[in-house]
Protein backbone atom coordinates (compact mmCIF):
# COMPACT_ATOMS: atom_id res chain seq x y z
CA UNK A 1 0.00 0.00 0.00
CA UNK A 2 1.27 3.23 -0.84
CA UNK A 3 1.89 6.09 1.64
CA UNK A 4 0.35 9.25 1.27
CA UNK A 5 2.44 12.95 1.18
CA UNK A 6 1.02 16.09 0.27
CA UNK A 7 3.57 18.68 -1.55
CA UNK A 8 4.08 21.04 1.54
CA UNK A 9 5.41 17.84 3.22
CA UNK A 10 7.73 16.16 0.62
CA UNK A 11 9.14 19.95 0.20
CA UNK A 12 10.25 19.99 4.01
CA UNK A 13 11.40 16.85 3.28
CA UNK A 14 12.31 15.23 0.18
CA UNK A 15 15.51 13.23 1.60
CA UNK A 16 13.62 10.85 4.03
CA UNK A 17 10.72 9.68 1.44
CA UNK A 18 13.65 9.06 -1.09
CA UNK A 19 15.20 7.00 1.24
CA UNK A 20 12.15 4.56 2.04
CA UNK A 21 11.59 4.83 -1.33
CA UNK A 22 15.01 3.37 -1.86
CA UNK A 23 13.78 0.64 0.71
CA UNK A 24 11.17 -0.35 -1.18
CA UNK A 25 8.09 2.34 0.08
CA UNK A 26 6.15 3.65 -2.70
CA UNK A 27 4.23 7.12 -2.25
CA UNK A 28 1.51 8.74 -4.03
CA UNK A 29 1.92 12.63 -3.92
CA UNK A 30 -1.27 14.61 -3.35
CA UNK A 31 -2.04 18.42 -4.12
CA UNK A 32 -4.73 19.91 -1.78
CA UNK A 33 -5.64 15.89 -0.90
CA UNK A 34 -6.14 15.50 -4.85
CA UNK A 35 -3.75 12.30 -5.62
CA UNK A 36 -1.12 14.08 -8.64
CA UNK A 37 1.61 11.27 -8.74
CA UNK A 38 3.21 8.02 -7.51
CA UNK A 39 7.01 7.89 -6.54
CA UNK A 40 8.22 4.10 -6.65
CA UNK A 41 11.53 2.96 -6.27
CA UNK A 42 13.77 2.80 -10.17
CA UNK A 43 13.78 -1.17 -11.12
CA UNK A 44 16.03 -1.94 -14.34
CA UNK A 45 14.12 -3.62 -17.13
CA UNK A 46 14.22 -7.41 -16.96
CA UNK A 47 15.38 -8.93 -20.44
CA UNK A 48 14.25 -12.65 -21.48
CA UNK A 49 15.95 -13.94 -24.24
CA UNK A 50 13.86 -14.49 -27.19
CA UNK A 51 14.28 -18.49 -26.96
CA UNK A 52 12.87 -18.64 -23.60
CA UNK A 53 9.58 -16.65 -24.33
CA UNK A 54 9.66 -18.60 -27.38
CA UNK A 55 10.07 -22.04 -25.21
CA UNK A 56 7.58 -20.68 -22.84
CA UNK A 57 4.76 -20.04 -25.55
CA UNK A 58 5.75 -23.38 -27.26
CA UNK A 59 5.22 -24.81 -23.47
CA UNK A 60 1.56 -23.22 -22.69
CA UNK A 61 0.22 -24.79 -26.24
CA UNK A 62 -2.04 -22.84 -28.31
CA UNK A 63 -5.46 -21.13 -27.47
CA UNK A 64 -7.75 -22.14 -29.54
CA UNK A 65 -10.76 -20.21 -28.11
CA UNK A 66 -8.57 -17.08 -28.97
CA UNK A 67 -7.89 -18.55 -32.23
CA UNK A 68 -11.48 -19.03 -33.17
CA UNK A 69 -11.91 -15.60 -32.29
CA UNK A 70 -9.66 -14.18 -34.05
CA UNK A 71 -10.73 -16.19 -37.20
CA UNK A 72 -14.25 -14.75 -36.44
CA UNK A 73 -12.67 -11.27 -36.37
CA UNK A 74 -10.86 -11.56 -39.92
CA UNK A 75 -14.04 -13.08 -41.61
CA UNK A 76 -16.29 -10.45 -40.70
CA UNK A 77 -13.96 -7.86 -42.03
CA UNK A 78 -13.48 -7.48 -45.56
CA UNK A 79 -10.18 -6.54 -46.61
CA UNK A 80 -8.96 -4.65 -49.88
CA UNK A 81 -5.43 -5.37 -51.24
CA UNK A 82 -4.05 -2.02 -51.58
CA UNK A 83 -1.56 -3.12 -53.86
CA UNK A 84 -3.84 -4.49 -56.60
CA UNK A 85 -4.43 -2.12 -59.43
CA UNK A 86 -7.80 -1.17 -60.76
CA UNK A 87 -8.83 -1.15 -64.27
Amino acid sequence: MAKTISIGELRQNPTQMLREVRRGASYTITDHGEPVAEVVAHRSPRWVPSEDVDALLRELGADDVWAREIAADRAAVEADDPWQSEG
